[in-house]
């Protein structure tokens, strides 16, 4: 049975099984990263990586992380330890 349908439609329809195809066989297009609120995607921390604020400071570890939140540990300039959690979004990883 053949369905009557304009050359664009067909075309139309080729283009998205085209795409379909490509990005079921390729994993990086097939998959996005989460989003934070303001739609940029959310960077996956693990413990033990090296983060500093994106505004600065001191280089933090990773000791733990929970949703979208970070808990990081670090020593302040007289040596003293100190933690805090942050919103994955307002770190980097180095």
């Amino acid at each position: 049975m053949e369905l009557d349908m304009s050359p664009r439609t067909k075309r139309r329809i080729a283009v998205t099984m085209l795409f379909l195809a490509i990005g079921a066989s390729c994993p990086a297009l097939a998959s996005t990263a989460p989003l934070s609120p303001k739609g940029d995607a959310i960077v996956q921390f693990e413990r033990g990586e090296l983060v500093r604020l994106r505004s600065g400071g001191p280089m933090m570890t990773v000791s733990a992380v929970k949703d979208d939140q970070v808990e990081c540990i670090w020593t302040d300039d007289s040596g003293q330890p100190d933690d805090a959690t942050f919103p994955a979004d307002v770190l980097q990883k180095f």
